[in-house]
């Protein structure tokens, strides 16, 4: 069997047996409870749309109708019902299987890795706890997702008409923060051009060369002059470096179709900023409980956010986090005043995070930061560690063009989040799932065993445990 044949035979194989499992799962929920904590507000939108009546919009609703009008279709062929809207979510899952599949397939190479390990590392990400379980209900995480998984895999192959744009812009339409890895993925590739372009022209030896644009040079091919990763002080070359030619060689550099997908992605920014302009909020609805405020602990969650659920690659480089972190104590007790410095005067509670019971995160804060007055700086050693773990996850096989728009991204889009919510994490830690370094299959296993246990515990909890609430007749559940 051809080794192409071979992948997308396991791949198909998985998408059934995936679907087929999961929509068990999602009868059961659909049976359990009608509506889940805020498909209060989405369903009946969902339902509007699907009706034909696009004039009305729920005010509490902050975010774009893509999810409603993608539902819209379904009136044309089936009921409108909640079942029928959260079955959209299910297939959005099925898609985003295969997709991530795509993706690590083109990261990896064809003949490079095993491809039932590609296939189950793929399966891995679709049954990540919270974006699993919200695969079966009516959000728009998982649709929102694969649009901006579709729109990151055409800009890795660095060519298209006009899809890019297209799917660039439906992913915000879906969820406005994905603006954010729209930027992301644009200042990734701008940068890399700005370091890899100052390296060919820069350089005084490979300019006497007279190297054309085209030479394999030119194409990252000889590693003695072009390097694979680069560090900080490689983008303050370089920068230094087109600053003082006028950024003039920057465009021997890129051919037509860099050109392509750079004015597409700019297209989308732009439309986006006029949407800001007329919206005056990157809100819709709901503007009062939304307002972006400056909540830095909200990163440092987040790595507590990737210490669960990338445990696998957290053991896996344990000692030789340890090694790093004591390799440079100055840096980690540095590190360390910062954190304390963030936690002291920027920890802050929204009151959605004290008020609603059915979330994981309600209970969390509520046993150990909002507990004890110390919980906020007895987790700084946590923090300091995660962040050398995650720092020596990604070093390795990732450069400054990738870290340095990622970080400003991932800041701006957690940063500004005054309430603390798994779902805000998701696409975060998603994107660095993909950069990590290439795990081995006893990781890949030992990732799927403990998604799969907290998705089995976590749905046992949804299904048996009941919490009253004297605004619903039905019993509501707790959630992620």
């Amino acid at each position: 069997m051809k080794l192409s044949t071979k992948y997308y035979f396991i791949l198909l194989s998985t998408v059934g047996v995936y679907y087929v499992i999961s929509k068990i799962v999602f009868d059961k929920i659909y049976e359990t409870i009608l509506i889940v904590v805020d498909e209060l507000f989405h369903i009946p939108q969902g339902l509007t749309y699907c009706n034909g009546n696009f004039s009305h919009w729920d005010p509490k609703i902050t975010t774009l109708p893509g999810l409603y009008l993608l539902s819209a279709p379904i009136g044309m062929y089936l009921e409108c019902n909640s079942y029928n809207l959260r079955f959209v979510n299910l297939i959005a899952s099925c898609l985003n299987l295969a997709i991530f599949s795509s993706i690590l397939k083109f990261i990896y190479g064809n003949n490079t890795e095993s491809q039932f390990k590609i296939v189950l590392q793929a399966v891995n990400l679709a049954i990540l706890p919270p974006l699993y379980f919200f695969s079966h209900v009516y959000y728009t995480d998982t649709l929102s997702l694969t649009f901006l998984l579709i729109y990151s895999r055409l800009c890795l192959n660095n060519r298209s008409k006009i899809f890019i744009f297209i799917f660039g812009l439906c992913s915000v339409i879906m969820r406005q923060t994905n603006i954010v890895w729209v930027g992301m993925v644009l200042g990734h590739k701008l940068l890399d051009i700005l370091i890899r372009s100052s390296r060919v022209y820069g350089n005084s030896y490979l300019t006497r060369a007279k190297v054309s644009k085209r030479s394999p040079i030119a194409r990252d091919i000889d590693s003695s002059k072009l390097k694979r990763y680069y560090g900080l002080y490689d983008a303050f070359v370089a920068l230094k470096y087109h600053v003082t030619t006028s950024f003039l060689t920057v465009s021997k550099f890129v051919t037509y179709q860099d050109s392509c997908v750079i004015m597409q992605q700019c297209l989308v920014l732009s439309v986006f900023a006029v949407f800001m302009f007329i919206n005056g909020s990157i809100v819709v609805g709901d503007k009062e409980a939304h307002k972006p405020t400056i909540h830095l602990p909200q990163v440092l969650y987040f790595l507590l956010f990737y210490g669960v659920f990338g445990l696998p690659y957290v053991i896996a480089k344990l000692i030789s986090t340890m090694k790093l972190i004591f390799s440079n104590k100055l840096l980690a007790l540095l590190l360390g005043i910062i954190v304390a410095i963030i936690v002291h005067f920027n920890t802050t509670v929204h009151p959605y995070l004290l008020a609603d019971n059915r979330h994981y995160v309600f209970y969390i804060w509520n046993r150990w930061f909002g507990k004890y007055d110390y919980a906020i700086y007895a987790t700084i050693p946590a923090y300091i560690f995660l962040i050398f773990s995650l720092y020596d996850n990604l070093k390795d096989q990732n450069c400054i063009s990738f870290l340095l728009p990622y970080s400003v991204c991932a800041s701006v889009v957690l940063g500004l989040q005054k309430l603390v919510d798994l779902r805000y994490f998701l696409v975060p830690y998603i994107v660095l799932r993909l950069r990590f370094i290439r795990p081995s299959f006893r990781i890949v296993v030992f990732e799927f065993i403990l998604y799969v246990l907290l998705n089995i515990v976590t749905l046992y909890i949804f299904f048996t445990k009941e919490i009253i609430w004297t605004d619903f007749v039905e019993a509501q559940r707790i959630i992620w």
